[in-house]
């Protein structure tokens, strides 16, 4: 598939983002994990603070 490098270029970066923020996901969804009751509070807190 012929694409002009500017294209290519943009595609490249786009997959970058989409796997960055699948791995972000997963980053997020672990910890998530990891917190009793507690700990999740504190979390919810944390996330809505840097929102």
């Amino acid at each position: 598939m012929d694409m002009p490098w500017t294209l290519a270029r943009d595609f490249s970066a786009a997959c970058a983002r989409i796997a960055r923020d699948k791995l972000l996901e997963a980053a997020v969804a672990a910890r998530a994990a990891q917190a009793d009751g507690k700990d999740w509070k504190q979390w919810v807190k944390e996330m809505q603070r840097e929102a």
